[in-house]
């Protein structure tokens, strides 16, 4: 299992100064594996916990990044310890104790930047949750608004990103659905009517696209819960 690390020292006149080794998010995701048979989280082969819904995953990553780095924060000297206690203190699929800490809402942007040209959580690092360039995602709810089924799009759209699946599409859909969009729809559309247009970075240009073309229209019923 994971001990404190020192990955570092340097002699001074007062003496030799050890520094420890500070993990970053990409240590731990490296080391965390989804068991989807056991709604298990494994932690460096270490069955960690076990979730009651996904999200609670992200966090425990936060609070095992927290362990590693900051023991105290679960009332132990170093990192083993405190992955112990961390461990301890949700066991029984009692993650959701860490909700009021860790559990912060994802909000959706669009990042218009160099490969990226997609919807992203900006709570959480703007991590990709729907790779859609600004281009599909107004054609797709135009299409959406003309009752097209996502599977019929999903064969006809030829997608910029290749890694967009008939499951993402869903997920836009009930976003759109939820009217969780229309603060991006609204971005993009704002910013197709300045001078020169909306320039998607190695994308291409939108031009004069009418808001309320696009905004989910709140007397619609939404379809589904959230599955942030």
């Amino acid at each position: 299992m994971v001990q404190a690390e020192l990955n570092s020292s340097t002699f001074s006149g007062t003496g030799f100064i050890i520094t420890r080794k500070v993990y970053t998010k990409e240590d731990v995701e490296k080391k965390c594996k989804v068991w989807k048979k056991s709604n298990q989280l494994g932690f460096d082969g270490w069955p960690f916990f076990s979730y009651k819904k996904l999200e609670e995953i992200e966090w425990v990553k936060a609070a095992i990044l927290d362990a590693l780095n900051k023991p105290e924060t679960f009332n132990a000297a170093d990192n083993y310890g405190a992955l112990c206690n961390l461990k301890e203190l949700i066991k029984g699929k009692n993650a959701g104790k860490l909700q009021a800490k860790y559990g912060i809402p994802m909000k959706l942007e669009y990042r218009n930047a160099y490969e990226v040209n997609s919807i992203v959580d900006a709570n959480h690092d703007d991590r990709v949750i729907i790779p859609l360039t600004a281009g599909e995602i107004l054609d797709l709810i135009a299409d959406l608004n003309k009752n097209r089924e996502v599977s019929e799009l999903f064969e006809v759209y030829e997608f910029y990103h290749g890694d967009v699946t008939i499951e993402l599409l869903g997920k836009f859909q009930r976003y759109y659905n939820q009217g969780k969009l229309n603060k991006i729809i609204r971005y993009i559309c704002s910013k197709s009517n300045e001078l020169g247009g909306f320039h998607d970075y190695g994308v291409g240009i939108i031009r004069n696209r009418l808001t309320n073309q696009y905004l989910f229209d709140n007397r619609k019923v939404g379809c589904g819960k959230d599955d942030f």
